[in-house]
């Protein structure tokens, strides 16, 4: 059941998955119909690198990832993770969360970015400004 959602979720065919693992496609379906009781583990290996998951994923019950919580999250959130190119922002934000930055924190600082691009000033063009005004008044 874990290999059928995954493949799902990677929005796969067992005809793909074949193709990326090099496990035969009958080998495939039979494992995701519960018809072959005890892969091998060069399968097993050759699957979860196909997936992009650890070989452990499947041979624990209690290994788990974000892709088992994909259902209960928004569309997009599931749609985000499941992108290569998220992996990077995932990367900041475990380096955020153990460097103890608040999610409040990167909130802010997105809104002070957003703002920035948005207006195409920053603070410092606005204190520059300012500044030449002032000196131009005093001469």
């Amino acid at each position: 059941m874990k290999l059928k959602k995954l493949r799902l979720l990677r929005k796969m065919s067992t005809t793909e998955l074949s193709r990326i693992s090099g496990v035969h496609q009958t080998t495939i379906s039979a494992l995701e119909n519960n018809k072959h009781a005890s892969p091998g583990i060069d399968t097993v290996e050759r699957l979860a690198r196909a997936l992009r998951v650890s070989p452990l994923y499947f041979f624990e019950d209690r290994v788990r990832t974000p892709f088992d919580l994909v259902n209960d999250l928004p569309s997009e959130i599931s749609d985000f993770l499941l992108r290569e190119e998220s992996l990077p922002y995932l990367m900041l934000s475990k380096k955020a969360f153990e460097n103890g930055i608040s999610s409040m924190t990167i909130e802010q600082l997105l809104r002070v970015l957003q703002e920035t691009y948005s207006t195409g000033k920053t603070r410092g063009d606005e204190n520059a400004k300012e500044r030449k005004r002032k000196d131009k008044g005093t001469i």
